[in-house]
């Protein structure tokens, strides 16, 4: 029986490596270069803890989907969700979708949305963030969280994947990347003390904390919060 299920594991880890390829696949040139970066600094095993806490059915909002490649992997692994990306940037979003329509997934939108003064205004099962809540400011950020909690329903769940600030090396290599791959924008680093009480502000309750440790030198913190029913 074990060997049974260490083989199903590798089998479901063996099709979850090949949609991260088809997905690469859709892209050209430079964004399929990025898409390569994106998916080796959040690999095989950080999806999948990611995917695991997200629920399987309902509107799932993704904050800050740039060109879409975490939609369309939650998108393609949970085909009864409807997944809505969210970005500030037209052109990556065309880019999204064009990647949907080649990998046939109908079940994922996206939309332009400025998350520094978009109001969510939906009734939404769930809602994740990667790497996004850093590059707004802490008063656009703290609004955000609190008007999340108001539209998630109730047993729902917002996954907020993001840097600590510790230890120092780490947070120094991550604000280097940040300022190669977005040099205009600011960064708003917090400690995972302060994440967590700002979102316990925000309501949500229980909150988890995951420290995601890698080969690379990031200090990746997943805080998995729910709404209380």
């Amino acid at each position: 029986m074990k060997l049974v299920l260490l083989e199903n594991e590798h089998d479901h880890s063996r099709a979850k490596r090949a949609l991260i390829a088809r997905i690469v696949s859709t892209y050209s040139g430079l964004i399929r270069l990025y898409a390569l970066v994106r998916f080796k600094i959040i690999h095989l095993r950080f999806l999948e803890e990611i995917e695991q806490y997200l629920p399987d059915k309902g509107v799932i909002l993704d904050l800050g989907c740039g060109f879409g490649l975490f939609s369309l992997f939650m998108a393609a692994r949970k085909p009864n969700t409807h997944v809505v990306g969210l970005d500030i940037s037209a052109a990556r979003l065309e880019i999204a979708r064009e990647a949907a329509r080649k990998l046939g997934l109908s079940n994922v939108t996206y939309l332009q949305r400025d998350l520094r003064t978009w109001h969510p205004d939906q009734t939404i099962a769930g809602a994740y963030a990667l790497d996004i809540f850093h590059h707004l400011p802490p008063e656009n950020g703290n609004r955000l969280l609190a008007e999340l909690f108001a539209c998630i329903e109730p047993g729902g769940r917002f996954l907020l994947k993001d840097i600590d600030t510790m230890p120092r090396g780490m947070l120094w290599f991550t604000y280097l990347l940040d300022v190669l791959m977005s040099p205009r924008d600011d960064f708003h680093y917090r400690s995972a003390g302060a994440w967590l009480r700002q979102l316990r502000d925000s309501g949500f309750a229980p909150i988890h904390l995951h420290y995601l440790w890698d080969i690379l030198p990031y200090p990746h913190i997943l805080l998995i919060c729910d709404k209380p029913t």
